[in-house]
């Protein structure tokens, strides 16, 4: 099978959106911004046209919820088992966050799990350069991974998806959408990242039980 065609068996969502929440609210529990979620549209729009993803299957995992009670953990714990592709959105908020290191840290344990197999490929994980950051401004693990590419338009180094967007550069900022999809779609067929039980996230999840007022994200 040619290397840019998705394995016919990924039907899990191919990516998870992980970034850190604007805290409006003291709580933190406020929704993505307006920016972040028409974003994730048109990354799902993309990976939807590029893929055989069936309906009714998310295309990429973005938690928009208030994280109340115990519910949103299950279904966060679910999508860090299945989802083929980590997501980050790369943003000092996000390095602030306890909650996108724990989500890492489970895509960390997935691949290695792979890696005891002996059936590791490649990361899977595609980073997103969401606020116009140095290089000396993003610490590991976020540092390890290749997130400008070299056929990516030079001002998405400069400005970031977040800045593109603010300054009007809407056609650049879509073009960068559209190669991240093919990213995420090739990533997840040659990183070929199995599916595991939530369960192997639980004591990950009870750590953070004592990080009061805080959901996911947060």
């Amino acid at each position: 099978m040619p290397e840019h065609q998705p394995r016919a068996s990924i039907q899990e969502p191919y990516g998870f959106l992980s970034y850190g929440r604007n805290p409006e609210s003291p709580e933190s529990h406020e929704p993505p911004d307006e920016l972040l979620v028409r974003f994730h549209g048109k990354l799902s729009r993309h990976l939807r046209q590029l893929t055989d993803l069936r309906a009714g299957i998310d295309a990429v995992y973005l938690d928009q919820r208030i994280p109340v009670g115990t519910g949103w953990k299950v279904e966060l714990k679910d999508r860090l088992a299945r989802c083929q592709v980590l997501v980050p959105v790369l943003s000092k908020r996000l390095f602030a966050s306890k909650w996108c290191a724990l989500e890492w840290e489970c895509f960390e344990r997935r691949q290695q799990l792979q890696r005891d197999r002996g059936t590791f490929t490649r990361n899977a994980i595609v980073p997103v350069l969401w606020a116009p950051l140095r290089p000396d401004e993003i610490p590991p693990p976020y540092a390890d991974v290749q997130y400008v590419h070299q056929d990516f338009k030079s001002d998405y180094g400069r400005y970031g998806l977040l800045g593109l967007y603010s300054h009007g550069r809407h056609q650049t900022a879509n073009g960068i959408a559209f190669q991240l999809a093919q990213e995420i779609a090739d990533v997840a067929v040659s990183s070929r990242l199995e599916p595991c039980d939530p369960g192997l996230f639980d004591d990950l999840f009870d750590s953070m039980d004592g990080s009061a007022g805080e959901g996911p994200d947060a």
